[in-house]
């Protein structure tokens, strides 16, 4: 989902119920498959990309 910078938000709405998806989102960042700039606040329209390989 995320191959291409997408919001934190419109891209757990984009796979399923956001409640369901958000902390699988966040366990993903923990684990660094996913990336987000953190020298800014997280919030829902921060921008999410996958880690590449």
């Amino acid at each position: 989902m995320f191959a291409h910078p997408t919001g934190l938000l419109d891209g757990a709405a984009q796979v399923g119920d956001p409640i369901a998806v958000l902390p699988v989102l966040f366990h993903l960042l923990w684990w660094r498959e996913l990336h987000v700039e953190l020298s800014l606040p997280l919030h829902i329209d921060a921008i999410v990309a996958a880690v590449s390989a």
